[in-house]
């Protein structure tokens, strides 16, 4: 069996502004920094054997913020990178939505249909973040993982453990900001233990404003 701990990034700028991130680099703020702090300390009695991170900026500063002061190195993976979101990257949803409205509705509603050039579909980050879980497993039998990435890839992978068509990733709860998942692969199989897990952002004073970041990506 090996586990999971799979997180997405801190709230970032963006986030707050409602614009589409996509593979953007973007910084935390400062209250997603907290957010990455308070979940380190919720964290810190978990032996991490490996940790793996998005090379994307917000993820890796959640990344570091998580571990602290832990002696444990880092290893980035495109393959944990957020979905690829083309010219659609730095604008707001709304100005989407009012210039795009066909194509943002399948973005959303109808992942399987959705497809634009110069972007990722769903099914091709489903392909690479799969085969990232799939090896990393295979490799790390009886480990404890940390993974550190992003709304839409998240929520990708979990119609892939859940065995659901990518028409699945329109109902799938997305994460909110350094929501915490537990996914096991025990004999073959994969079990989702605890999705969405943000107990850790009761002790925030802003906690109110972590759901601003809820569908953002």
């Amino acid at each position: 069996m090996t586990r999971f701990y799979l997180v997405r990034h801190g709230q970032t700028d963006w986030n707050q502004e409602k614009r589409m991130q996509g593979q953007h680099e973007t910084d935390l703020t400062p209250l997603g920094e907290r957010q990455a702090i308070a979940l380190g300390e919720r964290l810190e009695d978990v032996d991490f054997d490996l940790v793996f991170s998005s090379p994307q900026r917000r993820a890796m500063k959640t990344t570091q913020l998580i571990l602290g002061k832990r002696d444990l190195p880092v290893i980035p993976d495109n393959a944990l990178k957020e979905i690829l979101m083309g010219d659609w990257q730095g604008i707001l949803i709304e100005d989407l939505m009012e210039k795009y409205p066909e194509e943002i509705d399948l973005f959303w509603h109808h992942p399987e249909q959705y497809k634009r050039e110069g972007c990722e579909t769903y099914d091709e980050v489903r392909k690479r973040a799969g085969q990232f879980m799939e090896k990393t497993a295979a490799e790390n039998p009886g480990k404890t993982i940390l993974v550190v990435t992003h709304g839409a890839l998240l929520k990708t992978l979990y119609t892939y453990f859940k065995y659901q068509p990518i028409s699945e990733i329109a109902h799938a709860v997305h994460p909110l900001s350094t929501a915490i998942a537990v996914v096991e692969k025990r004999d073959g199989i994969w079990n989702v233990m605890s999705w969405n897990d943000t107990e850790h952002l009761a002790q925030l004073e802003e906690e109110s404003s972590v759901s601003d970041s809820a569908n953002t990506i």
